[in-house]
């Protein structure tokens, strides 16, 4: 829902920002925001894939952080923000997502401790929620892959490509006067 608002104030709102080499700068940069977490997302699927209520897994990504496909999102929706050439909707999608991620994160930890105990306690005081510690970084020599998870992680990936694209079509629309300006957003 709240992304569904944001493209819609995309469409209707006059973003100064948003025109000449500043908005192409900025959109290219949520692009590579958004990309990257895309990708980060399927790469971190792979070594979570179904198992983390069978094992603490702390490999890969998660060998860096606890909380990589959450971190991962974040940076998905600070690059929707930058691509919106908005500061009032890049925080707002900060400060609301930021909050979810943070109580969905203090779950998930509850969970798992409570399903891993002691294994995980000692991870949770070894890695970070969301800042990524790159010297912890390790990959094993081999992985189990589930093609099923695999493919989830790929729609999810192609649904945030998706997503810029409407907002570059929403904003190419409002700039070209299709639709009329509503508001205008700093």
């Amino acid at each position: 829902m709240l992304l569904a608002t944001v493209l819609l104030l995309v469409a209707v709102s006059d973003r100064p920002w948003a025109r000449g080499l500043a908005g192409e700068a900025l959109q290219l940069a949520g692009f590579a925001c958004i990309a990257c977490a895309a990708l980060g997302r399927v790469w971190t699927s792979v070594f979570i894939a179904g198992f983390k209520d069978s094992r603490v897994v702390q490999v890969g990504p998660y060998s860096m952080l606890r909380h990589p496909l959450y971190a991962l999102s974040l940076l998905a929706m600070a690059g929707v923000g930058l691509t919106t050439c908005s500061l009032t909707i890049t925080l707002g999608l900060l400060a609301v997502f930021g909050a979810v991620y943070r109580a969905a994160a203090r779950e998930e930890d509850a969970h798992l401790l409570a399903v891993h105990g002691p294994v995980f306690e000692r991870f949770r005081a070894s890695a970070r929620s969301f800042l990524p510690t790159r010297s912890t970084y390790r990959v094993p020599e081999t992985l189990e892959v589930r093609p099923r998870v695999l493919w989830k992680a790929f729609l999810d990936a192609g649904s945030l490509l998706g997503y810029y694209a409407l907002l570059r079509v929403a904003d190419a629309l409002q700039v070209a006067g299709a639709i009329p300006t509503l508001v205008t957003l700093p």
